[in-house]
């Protein structure tokens, strides 16, 4: 089987360090970016197995990251998670109506996310 590969996009340098570290023990292959228009460009060349995206960021919000991704085959089936600070169900809602597979809030216990990952990516057989 495969490395599956696993983009994340957020803004915290910190954040994209941490996932990385985790997910790469974790047996990914892992690329970060920290911007909504390198997201694109990186989902672009890399074709991830799936991304985790945060919503908020200086250039491109997440949102518009999702609906770019969705409207533009073959990203229109990607696994999109959005991982965010914004607890408040009007950003779940609209994450989902724009496209996300999956939602969670930080901080993120590991295990959970490690278990929502798993998820999206059987989905995606």
């Amino acid at each position: 089987m495969s490395q599956k590969v696993i983009a994340v996009v957020d803004d915290e340098p910190l954040i994209v360090d941490m996932l990385t570290t985790f997910l790469t023990v974790k047996g990914f292959m892992v690329r970060g970016v920290n911007s909504g228009e390198e997201g694109l460009t990186l989902v672009e060349v890399e074709n991830p197995d799936l991304l985790i995206l945060d919503l908020m960021m200086p250039d491109i919000e997440g949102f518009d990251v999702l609906v770019e991704l969705r409207k533009t085959p073959p990203f229109d089936r990607l696994p999109i998670l959005v991982l965010t600070a914004r607890t408040d169900s009007r950003a779940r809602e609209r994450a989902m109506q724009c496209g996300a597979d999956g939602f969670l809030t930080k901080p993120v216990k590991f295990p959970d996310l490690l278990i929502e990952i798993e998820r999206l990516l059987a989905a995606r057989k």
